[in-house]
């Protein structure tokens, strides 16, 4: 297109009192759909961007003056009819910097990244934190640096976060808290991840157990109102019922069923909260064959019945 998508000055100076300011563009024409969400003040700087295209493109991206960096990337063919994404996710120092990169035709990607000032970043984490020593060390030296040298697959955790962040319909000051808590999530879910792949060097998973587990986790994710069994789960994924669970709670730090749960009771709040629906509906939706049954899941998992969250 041999034009300029975005440009967006952040200012280094972290300004708590400053206002967000959010906005949503979409580009659609005969080579690119791209829909856009950015959220800015500050110190920081939010950019989601849903996109595929009809051939090949380059982007070019250029940040002048350094910045500290919380990106994703979800990507899948388009064509394909099996929902499961592929992901990778780091933390990163990025000083001034210019670079070009590829995006192939016949894939959809999805672009998530918070851009943060040094200062912004070192409000939400101190500097002298275990969490980040020699990130830190990279930093105060003005070295580009990333927190792990291979990314990470995206957990269900960060991708809720960054959902709840970009979709929240908060307005002023209870938006500002929402979003910095969110960003303060989303970095808290890294770093932990970052730390248990370290306890358990000794369990590497194959490239096969991977796409194995994700395979798992969205057919929970899409059959929630019927889900498998275990074993039947096992049979789909093509492995043993005891290597599922053992795999799965290791890799997603929870075992299938309390992941189930967690899906359910999330989409249960999205139906209440976003769609309206009455509680016997959601129940339904959701998998529970009683309204009753689903109430004190419900209460038990979020602390309030769903009647009270709907009103």
């Amino acid at each position: 297109m041999n034009k300029c998508l975005f440009e967006q000055e952040v200012l280094d100076v972290y300004v708590p009192e400053n206002p967000i300011v959010e906005y949503r563009t979409e580009i659609d024409n005969e080579l690119i759909h791209m829909e856009n969400f950015q959220l800015s003040t500050s110190g920081m700087f939010i950019l989601q961007a849903k996109m595929n295209f009809a051939k090949p493109v380059h982007f070019q991206t250029e940040i002048v003056g350094d910045a500290v960096t919380s990106q994703f990337i979800f990507y899948r063919p388009s064509a394909s009819p099996n929902p499961m994404e592929m992901s990778r996710h780091n933390i990163r120092y990025i000083p001034s910097f210019k670079s070009t990169q590829e995006v192939k035709d016949g894939i959809d990607y999805h672009f998530f990244i918070a851009v943060l000032s040094k200062e912004y970043y070192l409000s939400l984490i101190k500097r002298d934190s275990l969490l980040h020593q020699e990130f830190i060390r990279e930093l105060n030296e003005g070295n580009q640096a990333s927190y792990v040298k291979e990314d990470y697959m995206a957990t269900f955790e960060m991708q809720q976060t960054i959902a709840e962040l970009v979709e929240c319909k908060k307005m002023g000051e209870i938006r500002r808290l929402h979003t910095e808590s969110h960003i303060l999530e989303l970095l808290m879910y890294q770093f932990e991840q970052y730390f248990q792949e370290q306890n358990r060097t000794e369990f590497a998973f194959t490239e096969e157990d991977i796409v194995r587990l994700e395979k798992a986790r969205l057919i929970l994710e899409s059959r929630i109102s019927n889900p498998p069994t275990q074993r039947e789960l096992a049979s789909e994924v093509m492995t043993s019922e005891s290597k599922l669970r053992k795999d799965f709670r290791r890799y997603y730090s929870m075992t299938i069923n309390n992941y189930l749960t967690q899906v359910r009771m999330a989409k249960a709040k999205s139906y209440l909260l976003d769609e309206r629906l009455p509680v016997y509906e959601v129940a339904a939706l959701t998998g529970y064959s009683h309204q009753n049954n689903f109430t004190n899941a419900f209460k038990k998992y979020y602390g309030v019945p769903p009647i009270e969250l709907k009103a």
